[in-house]
């Protein structure tokens, strides 16, 4: 089952799946994605009200199913002879 992820909700989603982002107090996309359980905010807002905030496994999930794409997946190496 293909997620409904809006371009721009996609985008935000690839970002973080990079690493942890601050994004500004009025950022458009981040409550909704938060809403959905796709990411997480991490310690306390900044004087100016930007936040980092961090993919959940939910998102990563959503990513994944969006783009059909392994390449958010664990990679298990092996160490062979």
């Amino acid at each position: 089952m293909k997620s409904k992820l809006r371009p721009s909700q996609h985008y935000r989603l690839t970002l973080l799946a990079r690493g942890p982002r601050r994004y500004a107090k009025g950022d458009q996309e981040i409550p909704g994605l938060m809403k959905m359980g796709f990411v997480e905010p991490i310690g306390a807002s900044s004087a100016d009200g930007s936040r980092k905030w961090a993919i959940t496994d939910a998102g990563r999930i959503a990513l994944q199913s969006h783009t059909g794409d392994e390449a958010f997946q664990p990679t298990i190496h092996s160490s062979g002879s």
